[in-house]
């Protein structure tokens, strides 16, 4: 990979300094939200936490491993918007309120009162489970307390807790909930478990060598050590990066850390504070991290320089984005600081020795099928596979490859394209286009262009179309690609469900599909639409028996699911309930 810089060098000493904490003065009001639970607030995750393709825009709230806690209004206000989905944040529910916030409650149980009655009303009219609704300002008022759902466990959850957001309602951004005086116990500083150097030049070296090195703490909260005492030698244009994670009392998480300051001979030349997110630029969080290391381990490292086209909005105190030149042959001290939201510190100081000349071998590099500039259009064909990426979708310059892999995936009809690597992100969708000439008519609404990740070891579908002897796909990240034929219907499986249903509450299915995955359910009782809940994650789907809508007796259940590629199962059965 190759490094384009655009600012001026940052060169030691330096005699500038740019105004900390710029625009971020914002008052927050102390007393005019609740906390959304009766239980004390233990977090499992917090604001600005790591995760994948995006910070955490809220707070994990542990409900005590179990699901049915009620759960309340944070403040006055009405109903802004209703989301249920298989997915994401499961049943979600959106109260806006006077003072210009929203606040945001996902992975629910339920929704309650007049709030679940008129979701199931929608549901019905739309014939989906999955409904986004915005009712009109004022059609569903709530008051400060009001119960408005139960916890729960939907959507993309890995365990029960209830997930609670701060936005501002003009721009919907994320705010920390924690600055608005919610309490929770707080009184250990973040860990920092070590740091890497980071060449940002073919010419720039670490211990002689061009690649990454990291180094681990001796001490690792409080006043921090690294292992190694000795100078680290450098040249040339360096970044840094700080592996580092908060706990709480009483708390096992890992959560993410506030403000994380560095500097150079005592100069600050990068800062980063969470308490603010921007929804739009969120997915550059794999520009901020290390993205191979976070992508394989799902390590929390934080780089303390940016990369040029990284648009996040967290950083202040910038000296040429961070990056340090190294070139005068003497020693410096460099010191972390990293706080969590109650002002627990923990510090870090180590020395780097600046090398007066390069000495050392630069990295062997090949020659690449195209450099790819990420302020331009890019394009590379090769004849059977063309990339098409628009402009400021990468986050730097790029050696751009495209290499095939024979024998392919099993199941593939083509070979195994390498498109860049599975550790370069990407931050936009891009088009992918494979060539299939001989592609038989019967075959091209079959086909579809999956990827296959190497740390799952799992196939992801892309959405394909087909056009002019080329399957076309809009994936948003690079990697492993194959092109396929799916032909298998979903698969239909009773957990509970039986011809004789008196007494019971519900019964339940799983639906399966082994490749372009589940993409429609329809669930069907005497030739009427049924509601069915869908949990993806469990791949079951549910009906609740409901007085008001079918009688006791006899009648005939019928499920119907399509795959995306139009593959479908019927499954039909009488019951009596």
């Amino acid at each position: 990979m190759r490094f384009r810089f655009y600012l001026r060098r940052f060169f030691l000493p330096a005699l500038c300094l740019f105004a900390g904490l710029q625009g971020r003065t914002q008052p927050y009001p102390q007393q005019y939200f609740r906390a959304p639970l009766d239980i004390p607030l233990n977090l499992s995750g917090n604001f600005g936490e790591l995760r994948t393709n995006h910070f955490h825009a809220g707070l994990d709230i542990k409900t005590e491993q179990r699901e049915g806690l009620p759960v309340y209004a944070a403040a006055e206000g009405y109903v802004s918007r209703i989301k249920v989905s298989p997915v994401g944040y499961g049943y979600a529910l959106y109260i806006d309120h006077p003072a210009g916030y929203t606040t945001v409650y996902g992975h629910l149980l339920c929704y309650q009162g007049a709030i679940a009655a008129y979701t199931r009303s929608q549901q019905y009219a739309h014939e989906s489970f999955s409904v986004d609704l915005f009712p009109a300002p004022g059609e569903l008022p709530v008051n400060k307390g009001d119960l408005v759902g139960l916890s729960g466990n939907s959507g993309g959850s890995g365990g029960p807790h209830l997930h609670f957001e701060i936005r501002d309602t003009k721009s919907e951004n994320p705010m920390n909930p924690l600055l608005f005086g919610l309490e929770v116990k707080d009184n250990l500083p973040p860990s920092i478990s070590g740091i890497w150097v980071v060449p940002l030049s073919d010419s720039s070296l670490v211990q002689g060598a061009g690649g990454i090195r990291a180094y681990n703490t001796y001490e690792a909260t409080g006043k921090c050590a690294l292992e190694k005492r000795d100078p680290i030698v450098v040249y040339g244009d360096i970044g840094f990066a700080i592996h580092t994670a908060d706990k709480l009392d009483g708390n096992a998480n890992r959560c993410g850390v506030y403000r994380v300051e560095l500097h150079v001979d005592s100069l600050l030349v990068f800062a980063q504070t969470l308490d603010q997110l921007d929804f739009a630029t969120s997915r550059a969080i794999n520009a901020h991290t290390i993205y191979e290391k976070f992508k394989k381990e799902r390590t929390s490292i934080h780089r303390s320089y940016r990369l040029v086209n990284n648009p996040l909005n967290i950083y202040d105190n910038l000296l040429n984005d961070g990056m340090v030149s190294f070139r005068d042959g003497k020693r410096h001290k460099v010191s972390y600081s990293v706080m969590d939201i109650r002002g627990n510190t923990s510090t870090l100081e180590f020395v780097v020795e600046s090398a007066k000349s390069f000495s050392g071998s630069a990295p062997n590099r090949e020659i690449p099928q195209a450099l790819f500039h990420y302020e331009k259009d890019n394009v590379l064909d090769l004849g059977d596979i063309r990339v098409f990426i628009d402009a400021f979708s990468l986050y730097e310059d790029l050696d751009f490859n495209i290499y095939r892999k024979t024998p392919g995936m099993a199941g593939a009809i083509t070979p195994t394209y390498m498109v860049a690597s599975p550790y370069v992100p990407v931050h936009a969708h891009y088009q992918l286009a494979i060539k299939m000439p001989g592609l038989a008519a019967s075959d091209s609404a079959k086909a579809l262009i999956v990827r296959w990740d190497p740390e799952k070891d799992r196939l992801f579908p892309e959405t394909t179309t087909y056009e002019d002897g080329w399957l076309l796909a809009e994936p948003q990240y690079f990697g492993y690609f194959s092109v396929m034929i799916d032909k298998t219907a979903p698969t239909i499986s009773s957990i509970d469900f039986s011809a004789a249903m008196k007494n019971h509450r519900s019964f339940s299915f799983r639906v399966r599909d082994n490749l372009s995955d589940v993409s429609e359910i329809i669930p069907r009782i005497d030739g009427q639409w049924a509601l069915m809940e869908y949990d993806a994650k469990s791949d079951r789907i549910t009906y609740y028996f409901d007085a008001e809508r079918i009688s006791h007796g006899k009648h005939q259940f019928e499920l119907t699911v399509r795959d995306g590629r139009g593959n479908e199962k019927t499954f039909s059965a009488p019951f009596e309930w």
